[in-house]
């Protein structure tokens, strides 16, 4: 299977509306996994000023999406996802990267780790487990 370059997945995220409020990035994208970064900025707190978990929770389904997409191809939706918040996080960027727990046919196992950056120095502030499937839908971006 031939694996979409980064220009491919960032156009499927400029193409959801949600994504780009996020500022949602794809910096790599490979069978080794995927990096989605956020810029962490005023309008993404909840009320004690950390990032909202709600979106920790869509960097972490966007990144295991596209690392399942990677090993099953465009035509897949999340199953179902769990996420651990570990520390509140800030900084000035949120960054997920994404990978293959396990692969079949139609459904991948994916794990995303979420880390908030400050000053180049990376926390681990919430992890995530998916279940990525394949399913009658277009291709992701009509790319596929």
């Amino acid at each position: 299977m031939t694996v979409p370059g980064v220009e491919v997945a960032q156009s499927v995220l400029d193409a959801q509306p949600f994504s780009v409020l996020l500022g949602a990035r794809v910096e790599a994208l490979s069978p080794a996994g995927v990096v989605v970064r956020v810029p962490f900025r005023p309008e993404l707190t909840q009320h004690h000023g950390f990032a909202h978990g709600g979106v920790q929770a869509a960097l972490a389904d966007i990144a295991l999406t596209f690392v399942g997409a990677v090993a099953l191809g465009p035509r897949v939706l999340t199953s179902e996802f769990k996420i651990n918040f570990l520390r509140p996080s800030g900084g000035e960027t949120l960054v997920a990267r994404g990978s293959i727990v396990s692969a079949g046919k139609r459904q991948a196992v994916t794990r995303c780790d979420i880390f908030a950056v400050q000053a180049g120095e990376e926390k681990l502030v919430a992890t995530a487990l998916g279940t990525i499937v394949t399913a009658d839908v277009p291709p992701a971006g009509g790319h596929g």
